[in-house]
């Protein structure tokens, strides 16, 4: 290591070389900060996104008992085949 000494106080003077590799350390370090932070208000935004789809999907579960409690209701018991539109009453 490179180190000059100051004789008045003891002080030890870095050498640049030093200085530079401490600097680009503390650099890397806010860096790092920085990104945990966008990594923190992206985990909420996600938060906040998974919420919204979650009350869809709770609406569209309820919207899909209503339905089906009408059909139940108007035709009874039975399965129906979306793709050829035929609804097939069940069996007693």
């Amino acid at each position: 290591m490179d180190i000059n000494q100051n004789t008045s106080s003891d002080q030890i003077k870095f050498s640049q070389a030093e200085i530079e590799e401490l600097t680009a350390i503390r650099r890397g370090y806010e860096e790092i900060t920085l990104a945990l932070g966008q990594l923190e208000l992206q985990k909420r935004e996600l938060v906040k996104n998974e919420k919204r789809i979650n009350e869809r999907l709770t609406a569209s579960e309820a919207q899909e008992k209503v339905f089906l409690d009408k059909i139940v209701a108007k035709y009874g018991e039975g399965t129906f085949d979306i793709q050829s539109g035929v609804f097939t009453p069940k069996k007693s």
